[in-house]
């Protein structure tokens, strides 16, 4: 991906329930979707990123609500990839 990359937050959200535990991944932007991914020929409504993070991290091993990462998304494209927290990243 080229040009300059949009960062959203990626969390892991731990819910309590009564019979275990609820682990949901969010792409933490809510409603507030940034200008760059919101213009004329592009509006944003949602990355889903579930299986790709389940597939990377060890989410059932999560205990509390948690940053686990930032989606890096093209303006240009909106192709996107995860990265993970504290990876290594080479640009």
């Amino acid at each position: 991906m080229s040009g300059d990359l949009v960062e959203l937050p990626v969390e892991v959200e731990v819910t309590p329930e009564r019979y275990g535990t609820l682990r949901s991944v969010n792409v933490v932007a809510g409603g507030n979707i940034p200008p760059e991914l919101d213009t004329q020929e592009w509006r944003l409504e949602e990355i889903s990123v579930e299986s790709h993070v389940r597939n990377r991290i060890a989410v059932s091993a999560i205990d509390k609500t948690t940053r686990i990462g930032i989606v890096r998304v093209s303006p240009d494209t909106l192709e996107w990839e995860f990265i993970e927290e504290g990876a290594e990243v080479s640009n």
